[in-house]
């Protein structure tokens, strides 16, 4: 059976994810179910809630428009990428002196490094998965 997320909030397993929308802006909270409790003669579903953000950080991704970053919540799936891709389009976008191109360029070799790596750990994990499954 796969693992329930765990909240970025609190460390507690995730029962689900809930979203409300306010004033035309979506708010996404982890929702723990903590069980039933008699109040009355009628049962209550007892849950705790932590707020994980906005669909959309409107505010400062204002702030970062001459990038074309846009700061999303916490629950977008693949937002990384998301802002990989606008780190790659912002460089055409600004001026960038000789050396913060090459402190750029030294970081970008730095992440192909541990991507590398991380990408290499991850095979040899599923590597061992499959042998023990077979």
């Amino acid at each position: 059976m796969p693992e329930r997320p765990v909240c970025p909030r609190c460390g507690s397993p995730v029962s689900w994810i809930e979203s409300q929308t306010k004033g035309g802006r979506v708010y996404y909270y982890a929702v723990h179910y903590l069980g039933y409790e008699k109040v009355g003669r009628k049962l209550r579903k007892r849950v705790r809630k932590c707020y994980l953000g906005p669909e959309l950080y409107e505010y400062v991704t204002r702030l970062h428009s001459d990038l074309g970053l846009k700061l999303e919540g916490a629950v977008v799936d693949r937002r990384v990428l998301h802002y990989l891709d606008a780190f790659v389009e912002a460089l055409s976008r600004v001026e960038l002196d000789r050396s913060t191109l090459v402190e750029i360029v030294s970081k970008l070799r730095y992440l192909t490094q541990r991507l590398e790596d991380y990408a290499r750990r991850i095979e040899e994990l599923e590597g061992e998965e499959a042998t023990r499954g077979s």
